[in-house]
């Protein structure tokens, strides 16, 4: 009911109860009760004035609602209600902005909550049903750092009681493969930069492995292997950190194989690359006879 009806509705209360008390005669019983039917009529026509609010109205009402909530929890760091309000959101409103941001939500609260093959599976799920988005690249990113958390290998925690350098490398290629994804797909992605760092952590941590690996052969004499890992740390991880160790480690097989030409032409490619190294050529260890005997070379 506008304000004027109002207005217009009390005036003519007013002069009705005026023209009631300067009459010679009251109204009949029959006239009162047509006037109590005229007022109901037009009180219950101002009420159905208002407009109710639509089933899309009210189902955006909602969704609006429940993000809020989840999105409040998921930034005090309430990470499970969090998950659990994005959840009954995706279920109840399958489709909508709404629900494509607390696809994306859910995959950094999953991350916070350590489960990370979750995380994967949501980034990858929002990867196949949204690859247009705006946001998409933040999914890749998601992706990489889940998976670079996953857990190592039964045979990692028994190896040197599963050190960073020899953990289980599937979950750190995974990664580096998000990662390099990413800045394929979207270079000038505000993640871009971070996923360049991670990468080049992933090849340093993974070149490490396979040096750990190669000592481990070394140490117990099987040197053919501990020359086949030292090769691939230089052809496949050429511009990190182990590669130095790796020709040393690879010197040192030769000579323990009796190999003394390879053994020196890999000590000339250390000095070449590292010539800060001023380690001398390495020789092999005298048994303790060949120590008995002074005419020994």
């Amino acid at each position: 009911m506008s304000v004027l009806t109002v207005r217009n509705f009390a005036f003519s209360a007013t002069s009705f109860r005026t023209l009631v008390r300067t009459a010679s005669r009251p109204f009949s019983a029959l006239a009162r009760i047509g006037l109590v039917v005229s007022l109901a009529v037009m009180v219950i026509g101002c009420a159905s004035n208002k407009t109710e609010p639509s089933d899309q109205e009210l189902a955006l009402q909602q969704v609006e609602e429940l993000y809020a909530k989840a999105k409040l929890a998921l930034d005090r760091g309430n990470y499970n209600f969090a998950i659990q309000n994005y959840q009954i959101l995706e279920a109840n409103f399958p489709y909508g902005e709404y629900t494509e941001q607390a696809k994306l939500d859910m995959i950094f609260a999953f991350d916070k909550t350590g489960q990370v093959e979750k995380a994967v599976e949501a980034a990858d799920n929002f990867i196949k049903l949204y690859p247009t988005h705006k946001n998409v690249d933040y999914a890749y990113y998601m992706k990489g750092v889940a998976s670079f958390e996953k857990k190592q290998s039964a045979i990692d925690r028994f190896v040197k009681g599963g050190e960073e350098s020899i953990r289980d490398p599937k979950p750190y290629r995974d990664s580096q493969q998000a990662f390099e994804e990413l800045i394929k797909r979207y270079p000038n992605s505000i993640y871009a930069e971070d996923a360049k760092q991670r990468i080049l952590f992933i090849r340093n941590s993974l070149a490490e492995r396979e040096l750990a690996i190669a000592q481990f052969y070394f140490d117990n004499q099987t040197y053919v292997a501990t020359v086949n890992r030292c090769k691939n740390i230089i052809y496949a991880y050429e511009t990190t950190p182990a590669v130095e160790g790796a020709l040393l480690l690879m010197e040192k097989a030769y000579v323990e194989m009796g190999l003394d030409d390879l053994a020196a032409s890999t000590h000339q490619v250390l000095l070449t690359n590292f010539p800060n190294n001023q380690k001398e050529p390495f020789k092999k260890e005298k048994g303790f006879f060949s120590r008995m005997n002074p005419f020994a070379d």
